[in-house]
Formats: C-alpha cells, sequence, structure tokens
C-alpha cells in the first residue's frame, strides 16, 4: 500500500494552476497600481508647485518693485528647464490702500491636459 508520504515533487498540474492563479491575480492588480502611481506623481506635482507659487510670493514681498510677470519652464528647485511654468500679477491697493493682492500661478504639463496651482494673498506695499 502506497502512503502520501510517496510523492517526490511537484506535478504539472499543480504548477500550472498555480501560475494561472498569479497571473489572474496580477493582472487584477495592475489598473490599481497604475492608478497609484499617478495619484502619487500628480500630488508630487502639487507639491512643487505650491513651494513655487510660495517662493516668488516672498521674493515678492521682500521686493521694494512689485510688477506682473512670468518665468518658466522650472525645475523643483527654481532653476530653468523644468516642467513647471509660472505667472504672476499684482494688483495694487486692492482691497485697501497700501495692501497689494498678490496672485501666482504654477502651471505644468499633466496627462491628457494641464494642471495648475494657484495662491492669492495680500502683501503691504
Amino acid at each position: 500500500m502506497r502512503g502520501v508520504c510517496d510523492q517526490h515533487g511537484i506535478s504539472l498540474i499543480e504548477v500550472v494552476a498555480a501560475v494561472g492563479v498569479f497571473a489572474v491575480v496580477a493582472v487584477g492588480l495592475s489598473p490599481s497600481l497604475l492608478g497609484t502611481r499617478k495619484f502619487a506623481e500628480l500630488g508630487k506635482n502639487q507639491s512643487v508647485a505650491t513651494a513655487l507659487a510660495q517662493d516668488k510670493i516672498e521674493e515678492l514681498r521682500v521686493s521694494s518693485t512689485f510688477g506682473s510677470g512670468s518665468d518658466g519652464p522650472l525645475q523643483p528647485d527654481g532653476t530653468g528647464g523644468g516642467i513647471f511654468s509660472r505667472s504672476w500679477t499684482v494688483s495694487a491697493n486692492t482691497p485697501a490702500q497700501n495692501v497689494n493682492q498678490v496672485v501666482v500661478t504654477v502651471t505644468w504639463p499633466d496627462r491628457p491636459n494641464t494642471s495648475s496651482v494657484t495662491l492669492v494673498t495680500l502683501v503691504p506695499s
């Protein structure tokens, strides 16, 4: 009488079944992993854009001259050659006398369209 201990290896059917189960699970997880990667990239770009906008606000705050303008393309550290573009407008005496409204918008290409971050603040003139 042969017992269970007589098996010397894994049968081909068991290997094929295990590979099939793995393939089904891998295919099922692929879309969620791609979506997670896209959201992580969007979050990173939003953080960089917010930092670039805040840098421009601080630069305008310490500057004695206010003016509208734009610069870019920018890298995350503010140097040239990246994917980010930054523009700003300064409205003098808005909403009150001796107060300037500063609006900074940072845009970047994001498949399939363009994304942006806009910061608005008030700076004494």
